[in-house]
C-alpha cells in the first residue's frame, strides 16, 4: 500500500506532536535544530514517527546537533541505495543500546515483508534461540520479550495490529533489518528471508557455509532432497508449506541449529531419522502436521530440546517415552490428544518443565495432574473437549496453576468449576481468556472473582447457567458476606453470551467495567437487566449487541443511563461458533472488516482457525468421498452435520475412530 508523503507543514505539525511540547521549549535553539531533522524525512511519516520516537524527552542542543550528524553519516553509508529513508530509520535502530534488542529487532526480518507476525512467536523464537537467556527463570526471560516487542513498537520500529496479539513490520523497516542482519549488506547469504515466494524447492545457495537463518515459510515446498553443509546454521523456518517428505540427508550437516519450525506441513505424516543430528536443536515446532508418531529413539539424542510443540496434531496416537527428553521447558499438546494417566506420570519426570498446553477429556486425569504443584503451575492453556467429570460433575483448579491463560470448555458435563484455596485466596493473574460452549450441568462462573485480568469472556450454549457470578457463592468464596471490594471484570473488554435460556443475571449490581467495549447478548430470554450504572459509563464507548426486542425491554435502575451506551438490536440469529464452509468464511471475513468492533468475536474466532482451515476442508472432503472409509459421524442432525464440524471436533474424531484416514489425494 503506497503511503502519501507528506507537506512541510504536516510533517513539522506531526513531528511536534510526536516528540512534545516540552522537548521543543526545553532551549531556543531545538526549533531550529528540530527543523533540520524534519527535513531529512523527506515527507515520510514513518521516518517522522521514528526520528520524533528517537528524540523525544533529548533536551540538550549537543543531543540534536549529535542526531543531525548521525543522520549525515547514515546517508553517507547508504550512497549506494535509491531509498533516501533507509538513513533516518538507522539512526533509530543505532540508538538502541542493548546488544540484545538489535538482535531482536534483526529477527523480525525473517518474516513476511509487511506481514502479521504472532507477538507470541516472537517471544518463544527469542527465548529458545538463546538470544534472551531463559534457562534459569523462563517466565522473567518471556516478560522481558514482550517488553522488547513493546520497545520496537514505541520506537515505530513494529506496528502494532489493533488488538494486539500481531505486529507488523514496515516494508523499509525490514529491508534496514535485513541490511544489518547481513553486516551492512556485505554478507547477504547470512539472511535467506524468502517466504511467500511461490517456491517449489529448497533454493539454490551458492555458499551454505555461511548462511546462519533462513526463512522459506508459506511456499509450496514439498520435498526435501538435497543434503547441504551448514556449519552456522542456527534457524530454519519451513511453515506453511505443502511438506510430505525430508531425507534423512537434508539434517546431517546442521550440527549448530536451535530453532526448527515445521508447523502447519498438512501432508507431513513422519520425521527423518537424521533428526538425530540436529544435537543443538532447543526449538521444534510440528503442530498442525500429519505426523502419526514421533521418533522418540532420535528425538533421545536432541540432549538440548527444550521446546516441543504439538498442538493440532491429529493422527499423533500417544507420545510415549517423552520423558527421556529431560530438558523440556516447553510441552504443547493442546487439541492433539487426551491426557491420561501415563502422560500424566512422564510429565512427573520432567524437571524442568514450565510451559504445558493440554486437551483433557476425563476429569480423573486432571485431578491427577492439579494435584501435582509443580505440573499444575505449568499449565497455560487447557482444553476440555468431551469431558466427563464423573458423579460429582466437578473439576478442580489448583491455587498453583495460576499461570493459567486460556480456559477452553467444549461439549462436557461440567456441573462445577471447584477453586482448590487450601486456606489461600487465590489469584489466576495470567488468565485472559474463557470460552465455554455446550456445558451441561454448569451454573455459574463465580470462580472468575479470581480472574483479575480476564480480557474476553464467551459462554454459549450452555443451558442451566443462570448467573455468571453468584452473590450466594461468592459469599462462600469469601468465608461469609460477599465481598464488594473485590470486584470482577476490571480488565473485561468483549462479553459475549448466545443461547443462555436461564440465564438471568451477571452480577448482582451495576459495576464500573472500566475497560469494557462490547457486550454481545443473543438467546437469553430471562436476562433483562446488566450490571450497568453511571460508573459503567464513565468515560466508556461501550457497544451492547442484541435483538431488537431484547435491546428494547432492558430495564435500567437509573434514569438517563441508556442514553449513554450504544444500543445495536439485530433480527438475525447470533452467528455460530465456528464457520461451517468456505463462503461463511468468507462473509465473516467481509463483516470483521464492515463492522469491526461489532465484529470483535467473529474476528477473535477466525484468528483461531485460519491456520488450519484448510487442514479441516481436506479432512471433510475425504470423509464425504465415496472412496473414504471413515463412517459418518453419528449425530442427532446426521451427516449434513458432520459437512460443519469445527476443527477440535475433526481432531478429536481423528483419534477416537478406529479407522485410518487415507493418504492425502496428489494434486495434479
Amino acid at each position: 500500500m503506497e503511503v502519501r508523503c507528506l507537506g512541510e507543514d504536516e510533517a513539522w505539525d506531526l513531528f511536534r506532536q510526536k516528540v512534545g511540547e516540552i522537548t521543543l521549549e526545553s532551549h531556543p535553539d531545538i526549533p531550529a535544530l528540530a527543523r533540520i531533522v524534519v527535513e531529512r524525512c523527506r515527507g515520510s511519516p514513518l521516518a517522522v514517527n521514528v526520528l520524533a520516537a528517537v528524540m523525544a524527552g533529548k533536551n540538550s542542543v549537543q543531543e540534536w546537533r549529535y542526531a543531525i550528524d548521525s543522520l549525515t553519516l547514515s546517508a553517507a553509508k547508504f550512497s549506494g541505495t535509491e531509498d533516501e529513508i533507509l538513513p533516518v530509520l538507522k539512526v533509530s535502530y543505532d540508538n538502541i543500546k542493548d546488544e540484545r534488542v538489535k538482535q531482536c529487532f534483526q529477527y523480525c526480518a525473517l518474516f513476511k515483508k509487511g506481514g502479521h507476525i504472532w507477538r507470541n512467536d516472537l517471544v518463544e523464537y527469542w527465548v529458545d534461540e538463546g538470544i534472551i537467556d531463559g534457562r534459569e527463570d523462563r517466565y522473567k526471560a518471556e516478560e522481558e520479550c514482550y517488553g522488547i516487542v513493546r520497545y520496537l513498537v514505541n520506537a515505530c520500529l513494529l506496528v502494532e495490529h489493533k488488538y494486539g496479539n500481531t505486529v507488523t513490520m514496515p516494508s523499509q523497516v525490514h529491508e534496514l533489518a535485513l541490511w544489518v542482519a547481513s553486516n551492512l549488506g556485505e554478507e547477504k547469504e547470512n539472511f535467506i528471508v524468502k517466504p511467500n515466494e511461490k517456491l517449489g524447492e529448497i533454493p539454490k545457495v551458492k555458499n551454505w557455509g555461511e548462511v546462519s537463518r533462513m526463512s522459506l515459510s508459506e511456499n509450496e515446498i514439498k520435498k526435501i532432497s538435497c543434503s547441504p553443509v551448514c556449519p552456522k546454521l542456527r534457524t530454519l523456518l519451513l511453515g506453511f508449506n505443502n511438506l510430505e517428505k525430508i531425507s534423512s540427508g537434508f539434517f546431517m550437516c546442521m550440527p549448530n541449529l536451535v530453532v526448527l519450525d515445521l508447523t502447519t506441513n498438512i501432508g507431513l505424516r513422519e520425521l527423518p531419522d537424521g533428526i538425530s543430528r540436529l544435537v543443538s536443536l532447543q526449538y521444534l515446532n510440528l503442530s498442525h502436521t500429519d505426523i502419526k508418531q514421533l521418533p522418540i529413539a532420535s528425538l533421545r539424542e536432541l540432549k538440548r530440546l527444550q521446546h516441543l510443540n504439538l498442538e493440532f496434531t491429529g493422527f499423533l496416537k500417544e507420545i510415549a517415552g517423552i520423558s527421556s527428553l529431560s530438558n523440556l521447558q516447553v510441552l504443547k499438546l493442546y487439541a492433539s490428544f487426551d491426557l491420561d494417566i501415563n502422560l500424566v506420570e512422564e510429565l512427573e519426570l520432567l524437571e524442568h518443565l514450565k510451559v504445558l498446553t493440554v486437551s483433557v477429556g476425563d476429569a480423573y486425569v486432571w485431578e491427577q495432574l492439579m494435584s501435582n504443584p509443580r505440573l499444575a503451575s505449568c499449565a497455560r492453556n487447557v482444553y476440555f473437549y468431551e469431558c466427563e467429570a464423573g458423579e460429582t460433575g466437578i473439576i478442580s483448579l489448583a491455587e498453583t496453576s495460576s499461570r493459567l491463560e486460556d480456559l477452553t470448555i467444549y461439549e462436557s458435563n461440567i456441573r462445577e468449576i471447584k477453586i482448590d484455596q487450601r486456606g489461600k485466596m487465590c489469584n489466576f493473574m495470567y488468565l485472559v481468556k474463557v470460552e465455554i460452549s455446550e456445558c451441561q450441568g454448569l451454573q455459574d462462573l463465580t470462580w472468575l472473582l479470581f480472574a483479575p485480568n480476564l480480557g474476553w469472556l464467551d459462554v454459549r450454549e450452555s443451558p442451566q447457567i443462570e448467573e455468571i457470578i453468584s452473590k450466594e457463592k461468592a459469599a462462600r468464596f469469601m468465608d461469609g458476606e460477599a465481598d464488594e471490594s473485590i470486584l470482577p471484570f476490571l480488565k473485561l473488554k468483549y462479553l459475549d453470551l448466545a443461547c443462555l435460556e436461564q440465564l438471568s443475571s451477571i452480577y448482582w449490581s451495576a459495576l464500573s467495567f472500566p475497560c469494557l467495549k462490547k457486550i454481545s447478548v443473543f438467546g437469553c430470554p430471562n436476562l433483562w437487566k446488566l450490571p450497568l450504572g453511571s460508573s459503567s459509563a464513565n468515560g466508556c464507548n461501550l457497544v451492547i449487541h442484541g435483538e431488537e426486542e431484547w435491546i428494547e425491554e432492558l430495564q435500567w435502575d437509573e434514569e438517563g443511563i441508556k442514553e449513554r451506551f450504544t444500543l445495536k438490536g439485530r433480527k438475525s440469529e447470533p452467528v455460530t461458533a465456528y464457520p461451517q464452509n468456505q463462503s461463511e468464511l468468507e462473509m465473516l471475513r467481509k463483516r470483521v472488516v464492515d463492522l469491526e468492533e461489532e465484529n470483535r468475536t467473529i474476528k477473535q474466532r477466525l484468528e483461531r482457525i485460519e491456520r488450519f482451515f484448510w487442514q479441516q476442508q481436506q479432512l471433510q472432503q475425504l470423509r464425504m468421498s465415496p472412496q473414504s472409509s471413515i463412517p459418518t459421524m453419528a449425530h442427532p442432525q446426521g451427516p449434513q452435520l458432520a459437512r460443519m464440524l469445527p476443527p477440535q471436533t475433526v481432531i478429536h474424531q481423528q483419534r477416537q475412530t478406529q479407522t485410518t484416514l487415507p493418504d492425502m489425494p496428489l494434486k495434479s
